[in-house]
């Protein structure tokens, strides 16, 4: 029997959320100071990986936003903005997500599966020893254990064009996309028995269901992946914390600025790194200077692993004496920053007309500032 590819025209049975333009107007009014203009993170951690600790679900994502996260900075806005635009802020959020979130692990007894193929129809007929909501997509089993591996996430697809599931082929897997099989293997049979079904995909999310088994003598972490145009690929298996970002951020040819919690300065921080090392503290709060260091780099290990609940750490050698720029006025609103190649550029609206402070370097361990109106 050859391996089938087969080809399927797919449309979401549950669109992306609609209209997120609200939702992002609020975001960059709130939340990027913390998590990012991207939603990269920053002082807070990133909110388009894989990694949620406290969930990734439509609800999991607007209790945070309108309870806050108890022993962070991220506050409760139920009493600040009303659920229209908190909601637009939850739909902005996952319009933006990419990949597999929402991640459920269950773990089955073995017997009814027994000379039998992997199957919804059988799992769902069984109860379940143990489920497990996880964080990051690392599905994994400990040692000795008797049953079915089920894994249960919804699919974020944001580019049209072709995906396919691709694994290790060890011990055997099913793999159902939106109540459809999709893909099985299993290593006792040749290769060519495979099924692996090409999904033409538009944007849209969609409910991934995987049946896994293995060698129940040892522990194992279930290998695979779904591949997508342009080399895209979304790992089943999560990744480690620590890398998902650099441990350093260090001066490039071009200049840096990097939303990171440093102890002792406000949240609103940014960190303007300049190419020739020299690291500026602006706050986007009251556009004031706050500190300034030569030789320096950001280290960002300490907040690792509890996913930004502990201050990364400046080092370098702090300049004294800052340099000079027009006190911001009373009516300072801070609007955006951008990098034009060596300079930092914060762009914010004062005394009536809008304002670009330009954070320049100068020799090895100095820098200027200089203020253009418009």
């Amino acid at each position: 029997m050859k391996k089938r590819i087969i080809t399927l025209l797919l449309g979401s049975l549950t669109p992306l959320l609609a209209s997120p333009e609200r939702g992002k107007e609020v975001y960059m009014q709130i939340c990027f100071t913390c998590h990012g203009p991207q939603l990269d993170g920053g002082i807070g951690p990133s909110l388009v990986d894989p990694f949620w600790k406290h969930g990734s679900s439509p609800q999991a994502i607007l209790d945070a936003i309108d309870n806050g996260i108890e022993g962070t900075e991220m506050i409760g806005y139920k009493n600040v903005f009303p659920e229209a635009d908190r909601l637009a802020l939850r739909d902005f959020i996952l319009s933006e997500q990419e990949g597999l979130r929402g991640m459920v692990r269950s773990i089955y007894p073995g017997a009814p599966f027994k000379n039998k193929p992997l199957s919804l129809e059988i799992a769902n007929g069984v109860e379940s020893v143990s489920q497990t909501a996880l964080p990051e997509n690392w599905i994994s089993v400990e040692r000795n254990t008797d049953g079915v591996l089920r894994a249960s996430a919804t699919a974020y697809i944001r580019e049209p064009g072709d995906y396919r599931f691709v694994t290790n082929r060890a011990g055997r897997t099913v793999i159902y996309f939106d109540g459809k099989v999709v893909y099985t293997a299993d290593e006792k049979s040749p290769k060519t028995s495979d099924q692996s079904e090409v999904l033409k995909l538009e944007p849209g999310t969609y409910e991934v269901e995987i049946l896994h088994e293995e060698k129940r003598a040892h522990s194992y972490r279930f290998n695979g992946s779904l591949s997508g145009p342009k080399g895209k690929r979304f790992p089943l298996a999560g990744r480690s914390l620590e890398g998902n970002v650099p441990k350093f951020i260090i001066a490039g040819p071009k200049a840096k600025v990097a939303r990171k919690w440093i102890d002792g300065l406000p949240p609103r921080t940014l960190l303007c790194i300049l190419p020739n090392k020299v690291i500026v503290a602006y706050n986007a709060e009251d556009g004031s200077l706050l500190k300034a260091w030569h030789s320096a780099e950001i280290n960002q290990t300490p907040s690792l692993p509890d996913r930004s609940q502990q201050p990364s750490a400046m080092k370098g050698e702090e300049i004294g004496e800052l340099a000079k720029s027009d006190e911001a006025p009373e009516d300072y609103q801070f609007l955006s920053y951008e990098v034009s190649g060596p300079e930092v550029l914060i762009h914010y609206h004062a005394a009536g007309q809008s304002q670009t402070l330009v954070i320049a370097p100068e020799g090895e361990q100095s820098y200027t500032i200089t203020t253009k109106s418009f």
